[in-house]
């Protein structure tokens, strides 16, 4: 399809809806969604931190003053126990100490709940246990005050208690001790009649056992029981536990105390006036206000007392402690209603989070493919295949067509393009066909120019590997000259077209040869030519030679063929060429004028090749010493002794090529048993390397030993 007629003409106006405003309109679809979701997730943000500022602000604080006066009423309730077995006035005001203490603790939390409770913004506060607290609290720092009272009076009695008791137990002890020597020395008098061991001889029976010493003995004796009783109910007096207990001791005390004294006025002698001053003070610690048991009936009835205000204290704690446990647990349930509703807030948050964020990424995979897509990226994607298209050079003006109707900029773009392709394309093919008919003549300057250069000399040039360059290079070569024997007497009274046939046709087979063996056409000098290896490619100087040596034999051969050909068409004068090969250093390049240049060699080693082909037979190859001495170990030569040529100081030793003797990299002979097998390397025509496999048999056959 012509792209120039298909393109159509460009009408500038002004979009209806342009591709900026689809695209933002995409984007504020996209971007809308994203809004939505940003809006839904601060409105949780904020709720779930409205929520965790009510937990931090308002139910932790409460739950931590409500654990710590839980703490502290369950030390005050534990204290009234302590407080009523303290055994010494220090370890009481220490307990006091404390439950002060523990009251400006509890007063300072029970302010901080009033003051949170104040604060506070969820229904269900429980401001009634904070002032059922503060009223316990109150009520037990009294009762716990009056118990300190009681327990300070318990110490004093206790104390005094103790000292009486103290001095009954050192009075009964001084007693006992005035009454057992007494006891024993009434006991012994009775038996023995001995009064004293110094007594030179005891008393009489009837004197000892009268009633006067039977009633001193009795009563010492009743002194002992009695006083035993009476230490005996002093202490029992002072340990009692049960003050209904105490009166009945009282009375045996005083019983025991009459029959003490009773017996103590029977006592006579010294010792009756320090018992009965023992005995009195012994006595009085049980009689009277200042005895022993006033101040144990008192104790025990203070003690009656504090357990009844222990009892009354611990009654109060038991009320503070429920109250305080109402608290926290009331406390305890705002906080976790307040943490089940912040978890709430955060799974619905969540919820509505991921269902708005797949929602938005739905949209925006839908805006992208169903708008975004259609409306912006796939007319750019056949605007660029239209391109790459383009690029190739197979655009098709249709693959716009859809594109071409859009009124936006991408409907512009495609027109614009689709003109521009067209006029790229016209241009193209004028200059298509200015590049192929400059191809063309160029391809037949080049055709033509290829006769009249070597084909090593040719690809040189074109390739730009230096044989154009003017430069010259001194190589060591082997030259090759030969010319056709006897040709001027060949092309007398020939016509000149029959001339040109003949020896064109000559040349051209000489010409095949030389290339097909790699060797480089200087020139033609009428039937002589001058071919030369080494440059500009070259395989070495042994090879090199070598290759010259078996051109010239194959030229040989080839020019027996022609010669047949000639006697057939009329010529009766045989064809034979004579061949001269030389190798020495020679100056090879570019020679000419700027006008005109000649790819050629120049030398001493060139005049020896044609001053050999001079001196050759017809028909022989004559070659120097300097090409026999390379290939010597191949060549079947002939020695022709030395000759001096003209224009040269020193003679020169030559010899007739013959043939060549031993195989070469250019023709493998192997031998297999009586097989022969025959690699023909260089060969460009089947026919040539079938006669050339015969002629290397018929050698082959010449030189092997007969079965």
């Amino acid at each position: 399809m012509n792209i120039a007629a298909a393109a159509p003409q460009i009408r500038r106006r002004r979009p209806r809806l342009g591709l900026s405003i689809k695209l933002y309109v995409a984007i504020a679809g996209a971007v809308a969604l994203i809004l939505a979701a940003s809006v839904v997730a601060w409105i949780s943000f904020v709720e779930l931190g409205q929520l965790q500022r009510r937990i931090t602000r308002e139910h932790i604080p409460s739950m931590t003053d409500s654990l710590r006066l839980a703490q502290r009423s369950a030390l005050i309730a534990a204290t009234a126990p302590a407080l009523v077995s303290a055994a010494s006035e220090a370890e009481r005001e220490a307990l006091m100490q404390a439950v002060r203490d523990h009251q400006r603790m509890i007063g300072a939390l029970i302010d901080d709940l009033e003051r949170q409770s104040a604060n506070a913004t969820d229904p269900g506060n429980p401001k009634q246990h904070i002032t059922g607290i503060r009223q316990a609290t109150g009520e037990l720092a009294t009762a716990l005050d009056r118990l300190d009272g009681s327990v300070g009076r318990q110490l004093l009695l206790k104390a005094e208690l103790a000292e009486r008791r103290d001095r009954a137990v050192e009075l009964h002890r001084r007693l006992i001790g005035r009454l057992t020597p007494l006891l024993d020395d009434a006991t012994m008098y009775l038996v023995t009649g001995y009064r004293t061991l110094e007594d030179p001889a005891p008393v009489l029976a009837g004197e000892r056992l009268s009633q006067e010493a039977l009633l001193d003995y009795t009563a010492i004796a009743q002194l002992g029981i009695e006083g035993n009783l009476i230490g005996g109910f002093l202490a029992e007096a002072a340990n009692i536990p049960d003050v209904t207990l105490l009166p009945p001791l009282r009375e045996r005390y005083e019983a025991a105390a009459d029959r003490f004294r009773t017996a103590l006025a029977v006592v006579r002698g010294n010792e009756a006036e320090v018992l009965r001053v023992i005995a009195d003070g012994l006595i009085n610690l049980g009689e009277g206000a200042s005895g022993i048991f006033v101040p144990r009936h008192a104790l025990l009835v203070e003690t009656q007392a504090a357990e009844a205000l222990a009892g009354e204290a611990r009654t109060i704690a038991a009320r503070l402690t429920g109250d305080v446990d109402r608290l926290v647990a009331g406390v305890r349930a705002r906080t976790d209603e307040a943490v089940a509703a912040s978890n709430r807030a955060i799974d619905v948050g969540s919820k509505l989070l991921f269902v708005l964020n797949a929602i938005s990424i739905m949209g925006a995979l839908l805006i992208g493919w169903w708008y975004v897509a259609r409306q912006v990226t796939a007319p750019v994607v056949r605007i660029t295949d239209a391109a790459a298209s383009f690029e190739e050079r197979r655009f098709d003006p249709e693959s716009l067509s859809h594109v071409r109707t859009r009124t936006d900029e991408l409907g512009d773009l495609a027109r614009t393009f689709t003109r521009m392709a067209g006029e790229v394309q016209t241009r193209t093919d004028t200059l298509d066909r200015l590049v192929a008919e400059r191809t063309s003549e160029l391809e037949n300057v080049a055709n033509r120019l290829a006769k009249y250069l070597s084909p090593q000399i040719y690809s040189s040039i074109f390739s730009a590997k230096g044989a154009a360059t003017g430069t010259l290079a001194r190589k060591n070569l082997t030259i090759f000259f030969s010319d056709i024997a006897g040709f001027t007497d060949i092309s007398d009274g020939m016509e000149p077209e029959r001339l040109s046939f003949f020896i064109n046709t000559y040349l051209s087979e000489m010409s095949n040869i030389a290339i097909e063996h790699g060797g480089t056409i200087d020139k033609f000098i009428g039937d002589a030519m001058l071919v030369f290896f080494g440059d500009p490619e070259t395989e070495g100087d042994r090879n090199d030679a070598l290759r010259c040596a078996r051109m010239a034999l194959r030229m040989r051969e080839r020019v027996i063929e022609l010669d047949k050909t000639w006697h057939e068409n009329g010529i009766s004068k045989p064809l034979r060429t004579r061949m001269g090969i030389t190798t020495g250093y020679c100056t090879v390049g570019n020679f000419g004028s700027e006008h005109r240049l000649d790819y050629t060699v120049l030398g001493g080693t060139v005049n020896l090749a044609a001053r050999l082909e001079t001196r050759a037979e017809p028909g022989t190859i004559l070659m120097a010493d300097s090409t026999w001495l390379l290939i010597q170990d191949v060549a079947d030569a002939t020695p022709m002794g030395e000759i001096t040529p003209k224009g040269f100081a020193r003679p020169v030793g030559c010899y007739r090529l013959n043939g060549l003797v031993a195989p070469d990299t250019a023709d493998a002979v192997q031998l297999a048993g009586r097989h022969v097998t025959v690699s023909v390397a260089h060969k460009r025509h089947i026919q040539e390397a079938i006669e050339e496999m015969r002629r290397m048999e018929e050698d082959l056959a010449r030189r092997l030993p007969a079965d």
